[in-house]
């Protein structure tokens, strides 16, 4: 029964997962085809007019291209966190961190994560992608100058913390666009709670997952 459970839960994880990549192509990397398909044609439209209007056209048009392409190897990397099977919790954990300080347009970023090894695969991969969606949204939707992570292993239970003095969000359909679906998916599945606090001081994640014995 418990392995029909746990097979069943990583099924519908797998679905869930299919469903929210599906959203997310739309939302960022069709919407951004579409506005490349513009200044293309904005590109021709200006070669016979303004030859150097057409030259900046097509140079912007170049980033994008380039900015398209990082968005779908993210997307790709998305379907596997591979590096949590090739190198290990601590070290993905530590390239996480690095990425975001690399690319969050001056965010401050604060991890404070207990050393301590996931004994549990679909936990590992759970909190890893909890972190990595609500980092990413802090860099992308919040406006934020700090983020902070914090993660606590105690003999009982796993507690979450991921915080912001960004913007917030006041609705539903806002909501979607900080990946808090996604996350409060994953957390029904094993079990945990998820509480979210949110307003124009900041957005508080707070996670609680069970350890489960072995």
């Amino acid at each position: 029964m418990k392995e029909y459970k746990e097979k069943k839960e990583i099924l519908y994880l797998n679905e869930y997962e299919r469903r929210r990549i599906a959203e997310d192509l739309h939302d960022t990397t069709v919407q951004e085809l579409v506005h490349l398909s513009q200044q293309l044609e904005l590109a021709l439209m200006y070669m016979d007019k303004d030859i150097i209007q057409s030259r900046l056209e097509i140079l912007s048009a170049k980033n994008n291209v380039k900015k398209i392409i990082r968005g779908i190897r993210e997307t790709i990397y998305d379907l596997r966190p591979v590096t949590l099977d090739d190198i290990g919790w601590e070290t993905s954990i530590n390239r996480l961190y690095n990425e975001l300080v690399e690319n969050n347009s001056g965010i401050q970023v604060n991890f404070d994560i207990d050393d301590v090894k996931v004994d549990d695969k679909i936990i590992e991969v759970s909190l890893y992608r909890i972190i990595k969606e609500a980092c990413q949204n802090v860099v992308k939707h919040s406006r934020a100058k700090n983020m902070w992570v914090s993660l606590r292993f105690g003999d009982e239970v796993i507690r979450l913390i991921i915080k912001d003095d960004g913007d917030g969000f006041q609705s539903k359909e806002e909501e979607k666009h900080f990946g808090i679906p996604f996350m409060k998916e994953r957390v029904m599945l094993l079990s945990g709670k998820i509480d979210i606090e949110s307003n124009s001081d900041g957005t508080v994640i707070f996670v609680e997952i069970p350890r489960k014995k072995h």
